[in-house]
């Protein structure tokens, strides 16, 4: 009978430096965190810390990675959708409120900075989900359901731009609320 992999040891030690990284975030700079704080967070040397990452940036995209499934997840049944669906944008926008509430300072240095470090993710990730947001903008005037308006590629840049410039200074309840207003009136002309 074959053995169950279980959570291994190099898993847990690759978590807790994602963890240490995570952690930091709230108190500490991204450009000021150190590899040596990163080990020494997770009980690891500094040799070990090379095995499952090659930079402090990996470490940070990694997290970065998580943060983008768990906005992506949160926003699958909105996306995939049709029509005005006030409730499933809601959910989204609450996750991805609370995603910039617990890793503000990651994502604004992501996000917002146009940091070199963070290209990559700006490029691949958020254009990807640009893609997908205006997909579902053509989807829904092509069956009529939202009307005319720019063309829906910049529209939905404009909208995830937004998203990310308000929750990088709010990511209240309120600032939710906001945002399902504007994003309804810029699809459909109206608030749900």
């Amino acid at each position: 009978m074959g053995r169950r992999r279980g959570t291994t040891k190099g898993d847990r030690r690759e978590r807790a430096i994602l963890d240490t990284a995570r952690a930091l975030l709230p108190s500490t700079p991204v450009a000021r965190i150190t590899i040596d704080q990163l080990t020494a967070g997770a009980g690891i040397s500094r040799s070990s810390f090379y095995f499952y990452f090659d930079s402090k940036s990996a470490v940070l995209e990694a997290l970065l990675d998580e943060i983008a499934e768990e906005m992506a997840e949160a926003a699958r049944r909105w996306l995939a959708g049709s029509g005005d669906d006030p409730e499933s944008l809601r959910h989204a926008l609450e996750v991805s409120a609370r995603l910039w509430r617990e890793h503000g300072p990651l994502l604004r240095q992501a996000l917002l900075a146009e940091d070199e470090e963070f290209a990559f993710f700006r490029e691949n990730v958020v254009a990807g989900y640009i893609k997908e947001v205006a997909a579902r903008i053509a989807r829904d005037r092509q069956e009529g359901l939202a009307g005319p308006g720019p063309d829906p590629q910049s529209l939905a840049h404009a909208l995830i731009r937004m998203k990310f410039a308000v929750f990088a200074a709010d990511s209240s309840a309120e600032a939710v609320d906001t945002l399902c207003v504007v994003v309804q009136r810029a699809m459909y002309g109206r608030a749900g």
